[in-house]
């Protein structure tokens, strides 16, 4: 252990004399200091329940198990909350729902088949029917404006509420329309309810007895967001956790994780080098010290400082995200050990590289292509599933799929790891509805597992030929 603690202090003087790592805390400093600067104002709640509740007109099949979108493309029913008021931690309101008389059931007015209120709630309880594409139902408008449509509407199914026959409609009980809105709050806001309904209100109207808790910090709930303490107004009644997640994935996860990368390559490129330069090397095999623990020790030093820079940043950034906001997300923490393996595929090429060539500048160059080379194939997989998943997957050639399914199964899975990050942080900060409806519940997400497998396989197999390279070749 002391020997370790003395080459990580070695590798971090390194860092410091190129004053490198100054910048980059600094930086670090400065990206924390702009994020506390953001300010989260939550809307009034009369607002902001009015505003959650217009979203029930879309749900989720099978009690919400379903990834189909359900809608009604006239927004029959007419959602209302009324008589907001603060309780304990969180608002007792009244739900009024006005729905259209009867029902349309193949096509066919049934004025004594119930409402569009109970349709919804009957059709929400059952499977999906039948169902289109999102990008197909844009292409059948037809003209270039379908087609344009098509290439932007995300990969969602569709269904529209004409599966509920009047009977099932006659049949549903108010504790089945308690569940439903319970579920809709659920979705579309993130928190918890308790409903009841009211009794006095003739249908085709109702009313319903809310207890939402939670207060004003849930993910569902609208916020102006304002930057720079104040100064510049960034959104206005946009969900919270829409506004997070930006941050978190957009922002930080991907333009930030890409330049914490960069400059850790960077930095970390002359660890090596510098160690096996004739003096230096020789000075410290002339400790009680083997040739592989002496380079693992320096790899794991890497890994160390780049780890410590990530903590760093990361948890500053979600420190002052939740202390602003209120909403507290801990496993956007997650970042730091994901941000770090991403670093340690890559240094592991990165000493090999060090240990074959002796030179910082040939292991920096070739570690930053290697990192762009898995991302991109890593884009091209995802897109390759795309095109498979089309009705028309001959736009693309086999021997093409076979290549790029080939270099994914075999690379590091560092476009992965991505991906299940961008999911990881979604389930912390974005409603269901918010996850479904723009299509991220339909990306075929790899598996922790043989991400990290595969992954750390590679890691392995680039430390074992770089320690026999370090331990047969003439120093």
């Amino acid at each position: 252990m002391t020997q370790f603690v003395a080459i990580l202090k070695d590798s971090f003087r390194e860092a410091v004399d190129g004053f490198v790592i100054y910048a980059m805390l600094g930086l670090s400093a400065l990206v924390i200091l702009i994020v506390g600067s953001a300010s989260f104002e939550p809307v009034e709640p009369d607002k902001a329940f009015q505003s959650i509740a217009q979203r029930f007109n879309v749900h989720f099949p099978n009690k919400g198990a379903s990834r189909v979108v359900s809608a009604s493309l006239r927004n029959e029913n007419k959602y209302a909350a009324q008589d907001v008021a603060a309780a304990g931690d969180g608002y007792k309101l009244r739900l009024t729902v006005k729905a259209r008389s009867g029902t349309v059931t193949n096509d066919e007015h049934d004025p004594a088949g119930g409402d569009s209120f109970r349709k919804a709630v009957a059709a929400w309880a059952k499977p999906p029917g039948s169902t289109v594409k999102a990008a197909d139902l844009a292409k059948s408008f037809g003209g270039k404006k379908g087609e344009e449509a098509a290439q932007n509407v995300p990969d969602i199914e569709l269904s529209f509420e004409r599966n509920a026959t009047p009977e099932e409609q006659r049949a549903v009980t108010d504790a089945d329309m308690a569940e439903f809105l319970v579920a809709q709050f659920r979705t579309h806001a993130g928190t918890s309810a308790t409903v009841a309904r009211a009794a006095g209100v003739a249908e085709p109207e109702y009313a319903f007895d809310v207890t939402a808790a939670g207060g004003a910090a849930v993910r569902g709930w609208p916020h102006k967001m304002e930057m720079f303490f104040g100064a510049v107004t960034v959104s206005e009644g946009t969900n919270l956790g829409q506004v997070l997640w930006i941050i978190e994935d957009r922002i930080i996860n991907g333009l930030g994780a890409a330049v914490l990368l960069l400059i850790g390559v960077i930095i970390t490129a002359f660890f090596i080098p510098n160690m096996m330069r004739k003096g230096s090397i020789d000075l410290m095999l002339s400790k009680p010290i083997g040739r592989t623990q002496l380079l693992v020790y320096k790899y794991v030093g890497g890994l160390t400082f780049v780890f410590l820079v990530t903590a760093f940043t990361v948890g500053g950034i979600w420190l002052v995200l939740a202390a602003r906001s209120g909403y507290w997300d801990p496993g956007f923490l997650a970042v730091i050990p994901i941000l770090t393996f991403q670093f340690a595929i890559v240094y592991a090429l990165s000493a090999l590289v060090a240990v074959v060539t002796r030179s910082a500048i040939a292991a920096m160059v070739l570690s930053i292509g290697f990192m762009l080379f898995l991302y991109v194939i890593g884009q091209v997989k995802t897109l390759f599933d795309v095109f498979r998943a089309s009705p028309r997957p001959e736009r693309v050639p086999d021997w093409a799929y076979n290549l790029v399914d080939g270099l994914n199964n075999v690379m590091p899975r560092y476009k992965d790891l991505d991906k299940l990050t961008t999911k990881m942080i979604a389930d912390g900060t974005l409603t269901d509805a918010e996850r479904i409806v723009p299509g991220l519940t339909a990306i075929d997400y790899p598996s922790w597992g043989a991400t990290f497998g595969v992954s750390l396989a590679f890691i392995v197999l680039a430390l074992v030929l770089a320690s026999w390279r370090f331990r047969t070749r003439d120093q």
